[in-house]
């Protein structure tokens, strides 16, 4: 009976080391399994969070490139603003300046009418010094005679009221200024009217060309 008894709990302490052992080995398992599971979260949450940080980094190089096209355009304007200032301001006077040059033009008839009669040299003189004065202030607002008289003319600022005969050398040059023309800065006032050189046989043709209007 003893050998059986003895036999007995032998298998019952195997039994029960085998359960442990198994139960150990399931928990060791589990802990295992766990710990990938683990592990995988950590790098799905690393993945995730790098995905994230290239979002934001994305995000924030199309901010910085909105930021610099709102500088670069609000340049372009400051810079345009400020040259539409500063024509209003050159042109402000267009109107005025431009409603005095036919003062000149009289002031420059007066002249050579005097001219004419010696007992007039003193009204001469003192109309030539008010035409200098006037063209003198006129000067400091930016107003400056075209040139006419010996250039080649020059339909943008000189306008053909009349036509001579010249040498082949001085065709379509400007043989005699009637009137003046004048520049405010660089844009035209007023053309000037001028006698432009031709030769023989354009001139006739000219006349021909009038006389069967």
């Amino acid at each position: 009976m003893c050998s059986k008894d003895k036999n007995k709990e032998n298998f019952h302490a195997m039994e029960k080391a085998e359960k442990e052992l198994g139960k150990e080995n399931k928990n060791n398992l589990e802990e295992n399994l766990e710990e990938k599971e683990n592990s995988s979260q950590s790098s799905q949450e690393t993945v995730s969070s790098l995905e994230e940080l290239k979002k934001k980094a994305s995000e924030y190089d199309a901010l910085w490139d909105k930021y610099l096209r709102v500088c670069a355009d609000f340049e372009n304007s400051r810079k345009r603003w400020e040259r539409e200032k500063q024509e209003i301001i050159k042109f402000s006077n267009f109107k005025l300046i431009r409603d005095l040059i036919p003062i000149i033009d009289e002031l420059e008839q007066a002249i050579k009418i005097a001219k004419k009669d010696t007992s007039l040299d003193k009204i001469c003189e003192g109309i030539e010094i008010t035409y200098k004065k006037l063209l003198g202030i006129l000067g400091s607002y930016g107003v400056k005679p075209i040139k006419a008289e010996g250039e080649k003319f020059d339909p943008h600022l000189h306008e053909i009221v009349g036509q001579k005969v010249v040498e082949d050398t001085q065709e379509h040059t400007i043989v005699e200024e009637i009137q003046k023309g004048y520049f405010l800065e660089d844009k035209v006032l007023r053309t000037s009217k001028v006698i432009v050189g031709v030769k023989k046989k354009e001139a006739s043709d000219k006349t021909k060309e009038d006389s069967g209007r």
